[in-house]
């Protein structure tokens, strides 16, 4: 039974990302501050009418402002980067066609918007932004050039032209999809466990705090079962890593396979396991306690030649009974985790595997 992750999860991820668009916003910020300089200062020095640059500048300007203010483009931080980098392509166009079309070294500007869009968006959306810096530099190059449109002459120095910045724009994109891929990766990692395909501990905390204010809300009861595999230490001493790893996997099997659609399972710790039973009452979670012992139990685990049975301890709580909040309830199951790990340990002797052949 796949375990979905609570909505205050998916909350934080989102919350995450869009933090960290809103860091990558100031560097676009400093971006377009660079342009304009860049601009005004290359306009100002050479021979050229200033004047249309400088209004351009300041239409550049005001717009990239509106941009930033709080009720525009509210929490899309992505669109609003997608935009600010088309109204910096058109003011360097506008520039690029001022200062020399062509033969204007301002070109190169048009790297920026062509790296920090490629960061963000998807290649079908950055797609469009080189394709038109493409267009109006093979433009330029229609206006400025007095060579043959259909020379090899003319298709080289368009090829120059547009060629460096799709590469670019390609490399950047890649870039941008690892990191992304990257980011989802460590959360997953975070929110979930890799080894068993549970949730992880920070997921189902988030989880067993919902639980139990909701059960809190509608008077109803709730429990929790803390398991924790006997022996693993001597188990991977006696049949190695591996086979611990696999004894971990049977368990979070087990616990797909005999939960109820609306229970929890999660991995919370190296080898101890939590299940959050919504809606049962003490005596309903003992009996769930014993189903999953004996289903563990029951389950072979074959380590080469051998057949191992595992076993597990168990420590059970239940609101309100054993608490209110999420902190108390896991306090509680932990200390009747350790109370029938130790009896376990007695009945079976001291260093006893807690898996068997």
């Amino acid at each position: 039974m796949p375990i979905a992750p609570p909505v205050t999860t998916v909350r934080r991820t989102a919350a995450i990302v869009e933090l960290e668009l809103d860091g990558l916003v100031r560097h676009v910020t400093l971006a377009d501050w660079l342009v304009l300089l860049i601009g005004l200062l290359y306009a100002t020095a050479t021979q050229v009418d200033a004047r249309p640059v400088w209004l351009a500048a300041m239409a550049f300007a005001a717009a990239g402002v509106t941009l930033r203010l709080p009720k525009v483009l509210a929490a899309r931080t992505a669109l609003r980067i997608e935009l600010q980098s088309w109204l910096m392509v058109i003011f360097i166009g506008y520039v690029v066609w001022t200062t020399g079309g062509d033969a204007s070294p301002l070109q190169s500007l048009y790297l920026l918007p062509v790296v920090l869009a490629g960061l963000v968006l998807s290649p079908s959306r950055l797609a469009p932004l080189v394709v038109a810096i493409g267009a109006i530099s093979i433009g330029a190059l229609l206006a400025d050039s007095d060579v043959a449109p259909r020379s090899a002459a003319f298709v080289g120095r368009a090829l120059l032209a547009v060629a460096p910045l799709a590469v670019v724009a390609w490399l950047t994109s890649e870039l941008g999809g690892a990191l992304s891929s990257a980011r989802r990766r460590a959360a997953a990692l975070a929110e979930g466990d890799a080894l068993t395909g549970l949730a992880g501990r920070r997921a189902f905390i988030d989880a067993l705090h919902e639980e139990v204010t909701m059960a809190a809300s509608r008077d109803q009861p709730t429990a929790l079962l803390v398991l924790d595999l006997t022996g693993t230490r001597r188990l991977n001493e006696l049949h190695g890593q591996e086979a611990g790893n696999s004894a971990l996997r049977l368990i979070a099997d087990v616990l797909r396979r005999v939960l109820r659609q609306s229970d929890r399972a999660a991995r919370i710790g190296g080898d101890e396991f939590a299940v959050l039973l919504s809606g049962a009452d003490a005596t309903a979670a003992q009996v769930a306690a014993q189903r999953i012992r004996h289903a563990i139990h029951a389950a072979t685990l074959e380590v080469g030649a051998r057949h191992v049975r595992c076993t597990v301890s168990v420590g059970i709580a239940c609101a309100p009974r054993d608490g209110r909040d999420a902190a108390a309830l896991l306090a509680a199951a932990e200390r009747r985790l350790e109370s029938d790990r130790g009896l376990r340990a007695g009945a079976s002797g001291a260093g006893a595997p807690g898996a068997q052949g």
